[in-house]
């Protein structure tokens, strides 16, 4: 027998989203627990696939479930959630805000690089190692996606060891993709740009490595500004081209 009820109601993703809350409030639902995957659980509800990502999505941000890939989706630390979710719903409901959210994004990311230089090791330095190949690899094929880029963030993230950092890093990614994400796609398209973002992210990358705090925490802060100040003129442009026409 299933421990969800079949959906049949307007705003299918919401009730989904009120099923697992409940489920992990009442305790059906621990840390730790895997989700039955977006194909089964869609059958399951009678609901499409296309649902189950949205509600998914939204459960993520609220830092409820993350997702591991060659994994699946997991319930989370519910101690953490406690602060990361009432953080998302403020996101979420001023995420048209783009100049904030950005902002946001500099104060958070510019510690995160200065934490995890103090504290890198061969381990978490490996992953960024990682996300640097795939936007070299993205680059060289002429398709460098903000994922690659984000992959990087993420993993500068996980290097202070923080949890809370983490999740506070999806949060405003999903949020910042959601609200400007065809814009971020537009800055890679822009001549000379990938090369610049991926030297950028080498510079942030090398004085992580170097264990050089105060290093780290500007090379951040250096490209946080520059994509800032590229993401803020593709929006300007995108509109004025709207004006005209």
């Amino acid at each position: 027998m299933s421990i969800f009820k079949p959906i049949k109601n307007k705003r299918i993703y919401q009730q989904i989203i009120e099923q697992v809350r409940e489920l992990i409030a009442d305790g059906t639902l621990e840390p730790g627990d895997k989700l039955m995957s977006e194909r089964a659980m869609a059958e399951k509800l009678d609901v499409s696939r296309a649902s189950i990502r949205e509600a998914f999505s939204v459960l993520e941000m609220l830092g409820l479930i993350e997702s591991r890939p060659g994994e699946g989706t997991f319930i989370t630390d519910a101690d953490s959630n406690a602060l990361i979710e009432p953080l998302a719903l403020v996101l979420m409901i001023d995420q048209d805000n783009v100049f904030e959210l950005l902002e946001i994004r500099k104060i958070i990311e510019v510690g995160n690089a200065g934490l995890a230089a103090e504290r890198a090791t061969d381990e978490k330095l490996k992953e960024m190692k990682e996300a640097l190949s795939l936007m070299r690899k993205q680059r060289s094929t002429g398709e460098m996606a903000s994922d690659a880029d984000f992959k990087f963030h993420f993993a500068v993230a996980k290097g202070t060891g923080n949890k809370i950092l983490v999740k506070i890093m999806h949060v405003i990614a999903d949020l910042l993709y959601n609200s400007i994400g065809m814009n971020l796609q537009q800055m890679y398209k822009v001549e000379g740009n990938s090369e610049m973002i991926i030297q950028q992210h080498k510079n942030i990358y090398k004085n992580i490595m170097e264990k050089n705090v105060r290093g780290a925490k500007q090379a951040m802060y250096h490209h946080l500004e520059a994509a800032r100040e590229e993401i803020l003129w593709i929006i300007k442009e995108s509109n004025r081209l709207k004006d005209e026409t």
